[in-house]
C-alpha cells in the first residue's frame, strides 16, 4: 500500500511534511551500525506510531578489506565489511515497510552501473569486482536492479534536501537531476569524474561554496516550499558533524570513526527548519552509541577539573 505523500520524480524521491525521519551515512558495510541506526529507527516508528521513514545517504557497500591488525588508525574502530550481508538485510528490511525505508545511490553503488570502479581499500580487483564476486553472478543482477533503481536526492519535509556529496551543482534545472543517467563512466578516472555534471556534482564533492548551494537549492524547490538546507554524507567528519555556513551539514554515520563520535539525524519533517544551525546535538544530531559519547563527555569533563 503508498505511503500518501511519497513521490518520485525520477531520479528525486520526496518525503511529506509529516512525521520524522532517521536519516544516515556512509555505512561501507559495517552492518552492526546498520543494525543500529535500524534499532533507533524502530523505536522512533514506535514513537511516532509508524509515521516515520529511514534514508540511507548511499556508501551502503564496499567496507576495508584489512584484518584487526592491520587495520589503520585514521579508519575509526575495526569492523569486518559485511557489504552482501548488509545490503540484504537493508533489501529484507525494505519489503517489511514499503514506501518507509529508502536509500540514495552512492559514488560506490555507481560503480556498479556506470561510474568508475572504486579502489579505496581494494586496488586489484578492484572495490567493485571484489563486491560482485561475493555476490555471485545471479545476485549481481538483483543488486544492479535496485542500484538502478535509487534516486539521486530526496526532498524531505518543510525545506530540506538530501544528497550523497557536496551539492556543487552548477547549472543543472530540477527537470535534469530527475533525468540524470547512471550508465556511460565507466572508463573515466575519478578526476575526469569529478568534472561531470550532475553525478560527478553529487557523488564527488567534498565541498560546495555558499552561493553554489543556494542556487541549488533554490533550483530543487516545488510548490513555493522553500528549500532551507542540505544534509550529506562522503567525506568522513572526525568529530561527527560539520555545519559550513547556514546552508550545509554534513555528517558521519559509520564509516572512518570511532564509535562515540558515529551520528544520525532524527528529523521532525512538519518542523521548517531554516539553518542547519537548528539542528542541534543530542536532539536532531544523535549519537549512534549514546553509552560510549556519554562515557567520553563524563571522562572529558573530568580531565578537566569540571565533573565534580
Amino acid at each position: 500500500m503508498a505511503v500518501p505523500g511519497v513521490e518520485r520524480y525520477g531520479k528525486v524521491l520526496r518525503l511529506p511534511a509529516r512525521g520524522r525521519a532517521v536519516i544516515s551515512t556512509d555505512l561501507h558495510g559495517n552492518l552492526p551500525d546498520f543494525e543500529r541506526v535500524v534499532a533507533h529507527c524502530r523505536q522512533v516508528r514506535d514513537e511516532a506510531e509508524g509515521e516515520a521513514f529511514l534514508l540511507l545517504t548511499g556508501d551502503l557497500v564496499h567496507g576495508p578489506c584489512y584484518g584487526r591488525e592491520q587495520w589503520p588508525e585514521h579508519l575509526g574502530d575495526y569492523y569486518a565489511d559485511q557489504s552482501v550481508e548488509l545490503w540484504e538485510a537493508f533489501v529484507a528490511l525494505q519489503r517489511e515497510l514499503p514506501d518507509r525505508v529508502f536509500a540514495l545511490i552512492g559514488n560506490h553503488e555507481h560503480s556498479h552501473v556506470g561510474g568508475p570502479h572504486t579502489r579505496k581499500f581494494h586496488k586489484s580487483p578492484s572495490e567493485t569486482e571484489t563486491f560482485e564476486r561475493r555476490l555471485g553472478p545471479r545476485r549481481v543482477e538483483r543488486f544492479k536492479a535496485w542500484v538502478r533503481g535509487l534516486p539521486i536526492a530526496a526532498l524531505i519535509g518543510r525545506g530540506v534536501v538530501v544528497t550523497h556529496g557536496a551539492p556543487r551543482v552548477l547549472d543543472a534545472s530540477f527537470a535534469e537531476v530527475c533525468a540524470v543517467e547512471y550508465g556511460g563512466h565507466e572508463q573515466r578516472t575519478i578526476r575526469e569524474m569529478i568534472a561531470v555534471p550532475i553525478l560527478g556534482e553529487l557523488f564527488w564533492c567534498r565541498a560546495s561554496g555558499t552561493l553554489a548551494v543556494r542556487r541549488f537549492l533554490e533550483r530543487m524547490e516545488r510548490d513555493e516550499q522553500r528549500n532551507w538546507l542540505v544534509v550529506f554524507g562522503h567525506d568522513p567528519v572526525r568529530k561527527g558533524y560539520l555545519r559550513e555556513g547556514d546552508e550545509q551539514l554534513c555528517f558521519s554515520t559509520s564509516f572512518g570513526l570511532k564509535n562515540e563520535k558515529k551520528v544520525y539525524l532524527d528529523l521532525d519533517l512538519a518542523r521548517e527548519y531554516r539553518s542547519v544551525r537548528e539542528l542541534r546535538y543530542g536532539l536532531d544530531i544523535l549519537p549512534l552509541y549514546p553509552e560510549l559519547a556519554a562515557g567520553r563527555r563524563k571522562a572529558r569533563l573530568a580531565g578537566s577539573g569540571r565533573g565534580a
